[in-house]
């Protein structure tokens, strides 16, 4: 290498740590620092900016804004951080859902809503594959065995915590015993609505029926089951009576419906 080269060298070099030694002294400035500090303070407060925050970073379903007592949308769905936070700093006690049916990345989400027994007899009915075998000796005998089931995100209402169920002072026995009511954990003769969800991923649309996509439309099944195709799906919440809803995770997108659980829930393939 000649004198000539080793010398240019020598001065990129230089030039390439100046460089880095100014980054790592002054580093970018993130024009979104502030507001992402803020969200963080809100979310300490709310628990609905705090799911909000943690939704959008971990599914690509609409996430939007949830009234605590009707569980139906109080807003748009938020596009970013700052959408959260212009939202609950004025409504903090608010919930938040996922939007059901199609969704921007060309997936379909979709639920079911029961209580848990129902959930339960109809999986026992439609989820459960039946066979009789004959040992050819005049023995006759029933195998059952559940159909393959993809994964599955389950919503659900938990009671406050022992801390937490007290009743205020009330004047008359009919007023103590309804406020007493209000904090039970059995809340006797009070089925609990949940609801069952799946996320179908496009992909999957596009290799098992390139040009379709799959779809389902509200309707009632067997056992008081409902399928929800259409709506919001309420992810996080807490009532005027202290219960709040109890998620087992986020939907995430699976391979495949089987071709039983399509039919069950009244699946229907469209042209995209």
């Amino acid at each position: 290498m000649s004198i000539d080269n080793i010398a240019a060298a020598i001065a990129d070099a230089r030039t390439r740590q100046l460089v880095a030694n100014t980054y790592h002294s002054n580093p970018p400035v993130d024009p979104d620092a502030e507001g992402r500090a803020a969200l963080r303070d809100l979310a300490r407060v709310s628990m609905g900016a705090a799911v909000a925050d943690a939704l959008m970073a971990t599914t690509t379903c609409s996430v939007v804004p949830l009234d605590r007592d009707t569980l139906t949308p109080t807003g748009e769905p938020f596009t970013w951080y700052d959408g959260i936070l212009a939202h609950y700093e004025n409504r903090y006690a608010d919930g938040v859902g996922l939007l059901l049916g199609a969704q921007r990345d060309g997936g379909t989400l979709v639920a079911l809503r029961a209580p848990q027994a129902a959930f339960n007899a109809w999986m026992a009915d439609v989820g459960v594959e039946r066979r009789t075998v004959d040992n050819g000796e005049g023995v006759v005998r029933v195998d059952a065995s559940y159909r393959p089931c993809p994964d599955f995100v389950r919503i659900h209402w938990s009671p406050p915590s022992v801390s937490a169920r007290v009743t205020p002072v009330a004047v008359g026995r009919a007023a103590i015993m309804a406020e007493g009511e209000k904090v039970r954990t059995d809340r006797a003769g009070v089925a609990e609505v949940g609801w069952v969800c799946w996320s179908v991923g496009a992909a999957w649309s596009v290799v098992s029926q390139p040009g379709r996509r799959l779809t389902f439309t509200n309707k009632k099944l067997t056992h008081g089951v409902e399928v929800i195709a259409a709506g919001v799906l309420p992810m996080a919440a807490t009532r005027r009576d202290g219960w709040s809803l109890t998620s087992t995770g986020t939907p995430r997108s699976v391979d495949e419906l089987p071709e039983w659980l399509v039919a069950a829930l009244g699946g229907r393939w469209v042209k995209r």
